[in-house]
């Protein structure tokens, strides 16, 4: 069990070189707690792999959004990008290993093609639903959803 929060803001914290250096802004929509029961070390790599996916893809306006939405039974956290967007007969492909969306890559970028079917692997480890929803020129919207865990100490 662990406070989600902390290790988003944690993680964040690791990307200010390139908010300094290449200008990228970082919007967090965040309660102040999301108590989580999940492999911390698993659950970060796979949020380390969304942000630097919506870094490769975001638009010239060098924009992230994360944001966790409380829900009844779980937090849903969201990763977006503003870029292209992914064509819809290509979203079913995206999770595959090594299959890389280089039309769409805003970024020289060098990347595996691993991220996302390691994100896939981790996610279906945990039993935890997750997808990805896009919009043409509008962007793309990774997300996935976390058991809550009920504290009383709210």
């Amino acid at each position: 069990e662990y406070d989600l929060i902390k290790e988003i803001k944690k993680i964040i914290k690791k990307y200010s070189v390139m908010k300094d250096t290449e200008q990228y802004k970082f919007e967090l929509y965040l309660p102040k707690k999301a108590i989580v029961k999940a492999d911390k070390n698993k659950i970060n790599q796979v949020i380390y792999n969304l942000i630097n996916n919506a870094i490769n893809y975001t638009g010239d306006d060098n924009t992230v959004l994360i944001n966790i939405t409380e829900e009844k039974k779980q937090y849903l956290v969201e990763i977006k990008d503003s870029g292209k967007g992914i064509e819809k007969e290509k979203l079913d492909h995206i999770w595959d290993k090594y299959y890389k969306n280089e039309k769409n890559h805003q970024r020289n970028v060098v990347g595996t093609g691993l991220g996302l079917s390691i994100v896939k692997e981790i996610l279906e480890e945990h039993d935890f639903s997750y997808g990805v929803k896009s919009k043409k020129n509008v962007g793309t919207t990774f997300y996935f959803k976390v058991k809550k865990i009920n504290n009383v100490n709210k």
